[in-house]
This record gives structure tokens, C-alpha cells and sequence, in this order.
């Protein structure tokens, strides 16, 4: 089980069989105690019943020695007792980063299927879409930005079909109605998605804090319907909310969509289907975010914006403002080169320098970010020169990434081929 199905059975166990006082405060870091109201034999309560009902193990070790504090901790625990595969801890990549809410809630259903590889997913992120508007306004979200790539490979590489449940054409509390029933009535296996903003959901720690922020997560019902369950695999977080409170944050104009898709069918990958989605996704001949930043402070410098009206140098401190929501996609290349590494059990030392020339690539991001806005703030034209090298630099850095993981997919792809030769019967080409 992932850690986020072992916190759903958590909250199983505790509304179906314990019901403590506070199970409204249910989430991933609620405290036991304290937050949900349980007290120290109920907390062994509930490890019995996950051990029991879910074939979870509960170490005698852990059950000692390891503190049950929170609801996140718990899942902790349960997830390292299980007997998964286990690999090289250089090549696992840091599980906490927020890359990108549709991919992390796709890729999440992916890792509940242990013959299943959720990395793959992630070869589309690093160069995923990003939106510049009239007024050279950087931003990661637009009304016209469409997922149907991901949606479409998603179903060709897994066998899973995502399919839209909301109507633009309808009204909100029309599209409301509907995204009640689908929560109300959800089938096993069934997984719903919508877009909600995260501004208007307070009990939410809005990292950015954006103001709007779309942004999309994963919903369920739970054995009240006034409080709904919600996933949200981007931040790491699960817990139940309020029905009104979730619906009052989709019910805002900043915010329109949402999507389902059953884990039925879900069926590995074919290395050809891999190799054609690498093939696509990866953009070699330059690096959307990047060519973004510069247009956006060309524009700046030269005063004057898609429409020729005058663009003060002033707006471009809120113009790269959404630099750190986009830079974190860039950790999606250690997805990348992990899955290319463990298939083809490359040296691990290599692996540890890619991170580190990744890890650099996203954080100088930062660096272009504030050369920005120093920019804006004095006027000093040569600052501008400063962050054209950063970003030729970026240039650089990202297109030696490309590269090498250009070779080594090849690589894996040929050994690919040559192993399913092998494995073909006689008198089968």
C-alpha cells in the first residue's frame, strides 16, 4: 500500500470502528491525541485493526520504541514494515516535492500498482506548458492551458482512460451538482479529480500564497456526506473537510475542471510506448521555461508588449512572481534519469552528479527571479545582461541534462528490444 492508501485505511478504521470525538479534524498531520481525541488504547485500537483488516504488519519493535504522534507518522511506520522492493536510496527521488498537481494525482494511482512504473509519467513535466499573456505575465496556470497530452498518454502507456467530467458550457452550480453526485456515488477503483483554489480553502497551508491558486486534487465520500475525503497527492496530504467548505473553493471563477478515470484496466507500459512518449515529450531544441523568463524580460527592457502598448519596467517584478511555482518541475528529471538508472543499473556515483546538476538548474531559478526584480526596482539596464547569462547558463545546464538522458534512453531502449528478441518464441519475428 502507498502511504496515502494506508491513511485512507486509517480513516476506515477510526469512522467505521473507534469514532473518536474528533474525527472531523482527520488529515495527515493531525495529532492523535490531541487533534482527533483518541487516547493511548484506542491509538492500539486502530493499529490492530490496520494489521487486521488490511494485512498490514505492525512491527513488535515499532510498536514499542516508535511514537505514534500524528496520522502521517503512522503511515510512516506501516509503509517501512511492509516487504516492498528495495532500492538504492540515491535512486529514490525526494518524495516531498510539489511538481505538478496533475501529474502527481495520475502518477499516485500508478504507484498503488506494484507492476506499474509512475516515473515515466513524469517525462512530459519538465518541459510542460507554461503561459505568457499579452502583458508578458508569466504564469503556470491559464483558462486555455489543456492536459490532454497527459491524459492521452496516460491511457496509451497505462491503459487507464481519463475522461472529463465537467462541462464548460454549463453553469457552476450545474457542474457542482454533478461533481456531487460522482462523490456521492463513486465506484471501486474510480478516482475523481477536480480544480479548486487554494486560496479559498484556509484549513490548507497555501504554500505560494497565491492569490488565486488553482490547483487540483482528488476527492472521495466518507461515511458522512457532509464531509468529503480529499487527496491531494502534489502536498502529501489527505484528511476530511467539510463538503461546503471544498465546494465553496471549486465554486470560484478563478477555477473550471475536473476529470475521472478508473484503475480497471490499468496495464504496464511497453518499452516502445515508453520510448514514444520520451520521444514527444522532451523538447531538444530549447526549454520552454527558460525561453519563457527571457521573452518576459526582453519585453521589459524594450517597453512594449504583445500589443504594442507600453510595458513598463516597473511590472516585471510581478511578471516572474510564479518563477517558484514552475522551477520545481525541473526536479522531474530525476524521475527520468532514476528510471533509466535502476533499469539499466547504471553506476550510482553518476546518478548522485545528475541530481546535483538538477538541483542547481531549478534553484538559479531563484536567483534569476530576485536579478528580476532588482531589475524592476532600479531601472539599471546592466542587471539586465546579469540575468541573459543566467539564463544562457540555464540553457547550458539544461540541454547537457537532455543529452544525457537522450543516450541513456537509448541505451535502455536498444537493451529493451534485444531482451524482447530473445524472449520471442521461435518462428516469431
Amino acid at each position: 500500500m502507498t502511504r496515502q492508501e494506508i491513511i485512507d485505511a486509517m480513516f476506515r478504521v477510526l469512522s467505521e470502528k473507534i469514532k473518536p470525538s474528533g474525527l472531523e479534524r482527520f488529515q495527515s498531520d493531525a495529532r492523535l491525541l490531541e487533534d482527533l481525541g483518541l487516547d493511548s488504547s484506542q491509538v492500539l485500537q486502530m493499529l490492530m485493526f490496520l494489521e487486521l483488516d488490511n494485512g498490514l504488519d505492525m512491527p513488535e519493535d515499532a510498536l514499542m520504541n516508535k511514537d505514534f504522534e500524528t496520522v502521517r507518522s503512522v503511515a510512516q511506520i506501516m509503509y517501512e514494515a511492509q516487504d516492498l522492493p528495495k532500492v538504492e536510496k540515491g535512486l529514490e527521488v525526494y518524495e516531498d516535492l510539489k511538481i505538478h498537481c496533475v501529474a502527481s494525482c495520475l502518477s499516485e494511482i500508478v504507484k498503488r500498482n506494484p507492476a506499474l512504473d509512475h516515473r515515466i509519467l513524469y517525462f512530459a513535466v519538465w518541459d510542460a506548458q507554461v503561459c505568457v499573456n499579452d502583458r508578458y505575465v508569466l504564469s503556470y496556470h491559464d483558462d486555455n492551458i489543456k492536459h490532454d497530452f497527459f491524459f492521452d498518454w496516460y491511457e496509451k502507456l497505462y491503459g487507464m482512460r481519463v475522461m472529463s467530467w465537467y462541462d464548460r458550457g454549463a453553469s457552476k452550480d450545474e457542474n457542482i451538482a454533478k461533481l456531487c453526485s460522482l462523490v456521492s456515488q463513486r465506484r471501486p477503483g474510480q478516482h475523481i479529480m477536480v480544480m479548486l483554489d487554494m486560496h479559498h480553502l484556509p484549513e490548507r497551508v497555501n504554500e505560494f500564497n497565491k492569490d488565486p491558486f488553482p490547483h487540483y486534487v482528488m476527492l472521495g465520500p466518507t461515511h458522512d456526506s457532509d464531509l468529503w475525503f480529499m487527496y491531494d497527492p502534489d502536498y502529501r496530504w489527505e484528511g476530511v473537510l467539510r463538503r461546503e467548505r471544498i465546494l465553496e473553493a471549486v465554486r470560484q471563477p478563478s477555477v473550471a475542471g475536473g476529470y475521472f478515470f478508473s484503475d480497471r484496466d490499468a496495464q504496464p507500459s511497453r518499452p516502445e510506448q515508453v520510448s514514444a512518449y520520451f520521444d514527444v515529450s522532451v523538447k531538444l531544441d530549447h526549454n520552454p521555461v527558460t525561453d519563457a523568463i527571457r521573452s518576459v524580460v526582453q519585453a521589459h527592457v524594450e517597453g512594449l508588449d504583445k500589443t504594442g502598448q507600453p510595458l513598463p519596467l516597473d511590472n516585471l517584478m510581478k511578471a516572474v512572481e510564479e518563477v517558484p511555482v514552475m522551477s520545481p518541475r525541473k526536479y522531474a528529471y530525476e524521475h527520468g534519469f532514476a528510471f533509466f538508472w535502476r533499469e539499466l543499473g547504471l553506476d550510482e556515483a553518476e546518478f548522485d552528479q545528475w541530481c546535483d546538476v538538477i538541483d542547481e538548474l531549478a534553484k538559479t531559478y531563484k536567483l534569476i527571479q530576485y536579478q528580476a526584480m532588482k531589475l524592476s526596482a532600479t531601472r539599471d539596464l546592466r542587471l539586465a545582461d546579469k540575468i541573459f547569462t543566467l539564463l544562457d547558463q540555464q540553457d547550458q545546464r539544461e540541454f547537457t541534462l537532455k543529452k544525457r538522458l537522450c543516450e541513456v534512453k537509448q541505451h535502455w531502449y536498444t537493451a529493451a528490444q534485444s531482451a524482447s528478441t530473445r524472449e520471442a518464441p521461435i518462428g516469431v519475428e
